[in-house]
């Protein structure tokens, strides 16, 4: 009988040392994969920076078809708003919010510099010890 609560304690180190730590939720990825596709145009983050390169190339060799690269550029912009909604941590996002306020401001229409402070604001606010966010700034 003396034996019985040396018995116990040792069954219950035991069920301690055995019993599975609680799980812990998997922290969400920063990166958005390459090959996940966002915003109406399902593009991808190369096709995201392909086209802000493609569209400022295109608006300094054309400049009288600013209204035509806006459209578009609005587009590529939802596509950033996806990603950023879905992968608000990742660091690729600042560089290329600060590539489309960049292409809104060589688009020379009133919308187009709207769009950009607007643009230029949500790198602020969102990524504000960024790089680009401090170049913002400026």
């Amino acid at each position: 009988m003396t034996h019985r609560p040396f018995i116990m304690a040792v069954a219950l180190a035991s069920t301690a040392v055995t019993t599975a730590a609680p799980a812990f939720a998997s922290p969400a990825p920063i990166l958005a994969p390459a090959d996940r596709y966002f915003g109406h145009l399902q593009m991808s983050i190369l096709g995201v920076r392909n086209s802000l390169r493609d569209l400022r190339r295109q608006v300094e060799a054309h400049p009288d078809s600013a209204a035509r690269i806006y459209e578009e550029t609005v587009l590529v912009e939802d596509s950033l708003h996806d990603w950023a909604k879905k992968f608000p941590g990742d660091p690729w996002l600042p560089q290329f919010l600060y590539s489309l306020a960049e292409l809104y401001r060589t688009i020379d229409t009133e919308d187009a510099r709207v769009r950009k402070n607007d643009t230029l604001d949500w790198l602020i606010a969102s990524y504000p010890t960024s790089d680009y966010a401090k170049m913002a700034r400026i």
